[in-house]
């Protein structure tokens, strides 16, 4: 005869909730941009760079709460756990068991936050974006990189969909939505994003004197004694007036070409013996010609084409898809009516790098798809994925912010193990992770703080698997030194 136990017929019984522990912090992983952010020093950077701005009145003058550069950095903070309005700051401002191992301990309300970021002006966030790129270059210098490597500047514009008739400076785009559009240069081989600039979703093509002025002001905030500087341009960005600022900078280029009249001229004068196969692309191939864009007062420039095969049967698949505008229009009808049972798509690169081959060429230009996932990132990742507030000026704050926020994850996976651009990652290993998984290994893991001396201990909860990351990447951050 068995034992019945006493309590067998009950259940574990009301669950009731306790008092709140002050020793645990919600988001312990914001030490690790804490403690990074203290010895590159970004916050003194940034209010020294916004200290020196005369073109527009100061964001603050009295001493009382926050800096600019900490409104800044504490949006930022909110953005990499996750933040996606300025309320979302009370969330941050609430953990103040962690306040310590944030960057900004005094998060400011929402509220103010939003008040406060209606005072910056365009200039404000420019000044941001070079104290970013001093605290970039400290930290290369800090991991030993050759200032004098290649450079590589990517141009891209993403659109970003907003609601309400309030919306400062929002316009309708082609698709008719409300919207901005931010147009963002980003130095390729480090990740980070050099400038950017916000206007309406009606200007995702700027004049070629916008263009040729985002591109000075990126090549301004590199380092002194960088390597050679090239741009890879999107076909937005196709105006003469930028291609000459960058032959005057001393800067050579790659631009996709719009599909014109021009073009397909240009692509009739190729010989079919001179095709030749593209780099880790199958079925693609690449030749090239010369072309002069009117107006251009130097040397023809060098116009790579390279063509990629559609069956009737795939051209079928993908009606409306944009891949079918890369097919001559003719041909395209040709195939659709089952007249041709295959075409090609083709696609135009124009460049002044005369000391590379056709198949160099036409891969590093296709790899300005990195832009497009940094853009990616910074919207799916970050909180970019819409501008919050009604004021332009707030709106300009947040994307810096969640610019800021991108960058401060790029510095994280240039020293955390789990990212390729350590040098200490499996080879499998991306090179930089994405924000979620950031957000996994690291920033929003809760932890229990216990002070003992002068040190600070941080104790997860039993099943963290990612421990060992943690521990590694704040080893590298104190081995950058004070």
């Amino acid at each position: 005869m068995g034992v019945t136990p006493v309590n067998g017929g009950r259940g574990r019984g009301r669950i009731v909730i306790g008092e709140n522990d002050p020793s645990l912090t919600r988001y312990a992983g914001l030490a690790v941009t804490g403690e990074l952010a203290r010895r590159l020093r970004l916050v003194e950077l940034i209010d020294a760079e916004l200290s020196v701005e005369r073109r527009a009145r100061p964001v603050k003058v009295r001493r009382r709460g926050v800096s600019p550069g900490q409104l800044v950095v504490s949006i930022a903070e909110s953005q990499l756990v996750g933040g996606e309005f300025f309320s979302d700051l009370e969330e941050v401002r609430a953990d103040q068991a962690g306040a310590g191992l944030r960057t900004v301990g005094a998060t400011p309300s929402a509220p103010a936050a939003l008040q406060r970021s209606k005072d910056f002006r365009r200039v404000h966030c420019q000044r941001v974006e070079r104290a970013c790129a001093r605290v970039g270059e400290h930290l290369d210098r800090a991991l030993g990189r050759e200032r004098e490597e290649p450079v590589t500047i990517d141009l891209d514009a993403t659109g970003i969909e907003v609601f309400g008739r309030r919306k400062q400076g929002a316009a309708r785009n082609r698709q008719g939505q409300m919207s901005y559009a931010p147009h963002v240069a980003f130095w390729a081989q480090r990740g980070r994003a050099l400038t950017s600039e916000l206007v309406g979703g009606n200007r995702e093509k700027l004049s070629g004197t916008e263009c040729a002025r985002i591109a000075t002001r990126a090549l301004s905030l590199l380092p002194a004694g960088h390597g050679p500087a090239i741009f890879r341009i999107d076909s937005a960005y196709y105006q003469l007036e930028l291609l000459a600022r960058l032959r005057r900078e001393g800067s050579p280029f790659t631009v996709s070409v719009p599909r014109s009249q021009a073009m397909w001229k240009a692509l009739a004068e190729i010989p079919e013996d001179a095709w030749q196969d593209a780099i880790d692309m199958p079925g693609a191939q690449v030749a090239e010609t010369t072309y002069r864009p009117q107006g251009w007062k130097h040397e023809p420039l060098r116009l790579i084409v390279r063509r990629v095969p559609f069956t009737a049967a795939e051209i079928a698949k993908r009606n409306g898809s944009r891949r079918l505008k890369t097919i001559h229009p003719e041909q395209l009808e040709l195939a659709l009516d089952g007249k041709l049972a295959s075409v090609f798509g083709y696609s135009f690169i124009l460049t002044d790098i005369h000391w590379q081959p056709t198949v160099w060429i036409e891969h590093f230009h296709r790899h300005r798809a990195q832009i497009e996932e940094r853009l990616k990132e910074s919207k799916l990742g970050q909180a970019l994925r819409h501008l919050p507030s009604g004021d332009e000026h707030a709106n300009r704050v947040w994307l810096t912010a969640a610019l800021l926020a991108l960058n401060l994850t790029a510095f994280c996976c240039d020293l955390c193990p789990a990212a390729g651009a350590s040098g200490k990652a499996p080879d499998n290993a991306p090179l930089r992770r994405a924000a979620k998984t950031l957000r996994n290994l690291m920033f929003t893991i809760p932890a229990r703080i216990v002070r003992t001396g002068r040190r600070l201990i941080l104790r997860p909860p039993a099943g963290y698997r990612h421990g060992d990351v943690l521990k590694t990447t704040l080893d590298a951050i104190y081995a950058l030194g004070p």
